[in-house]
C-alpha cells in the first residue's frame, strides 16, 4: 500500500481542516453564530437538510470542541430538546491555525 506524503505541518492543520473543511458543518457553524440556542430540527429547517444529517454534523463539531451542546450528550435524556451554541474562542483559533498553514497569518 502507497505512503501519502505529508508535509511538515500537516499535524496542526489537520484538526481545523476535518473541523472546518466541510460544507455543512461551517454552514452549522454561521447558522448558530447568528442564532445562538436553536434546536437540531430548527438547525436542519434554517439549512433545509434532514435532522439525521445535521445531527451527524452537530456530532462531529461537538467532538472537535466548536459546538456546545445544551445540556451535554452526556446527561440528556432521549427526547430532551437540546440547543446548541458556538464556542467562538475555539472556532476562532481553529480558524487561525488554517490561517498560519495557508501562509495568511
Amino acid at each position: 500500500m502507497p505512503r501519502y506524503a505529508r508535509p511538515a505541518n500537516s499535524d496542526y492543520a489537520e484538526d481545523p481542516i476535518n473541523a472546518l473543511g466541510n460544507v455543512m458543518q461551517a454552514t452549522i457553524i454561521g447558522v448558530l453564530r447568528k442564532n445562538p440556542g436553536l434546536t437540531r430540527a430548527e438547525i436542519a429547517e434554517a439549512i433545509e437538510l434532514p435532522k439525521m444529517t445535521i445531527a451527524n454534523g452537530l456530532e462531529k463539531l461537538i467532538d472537535a470542541g466548536l459546538i456546545i451542546a445544551d445540556p451535554p450528550r452526556e446527561v440528556a435524556v432521549r427526547g430532551q430538546r437540546v440547543r446548541y451554541t458556538v464556542d467562538d474562542a475555539r472556532v476562532t483559533e481553529m480558524v487561525m491555525r488554517l490561517e498560519q498553514v495557508l501562509g495568511e497569518f
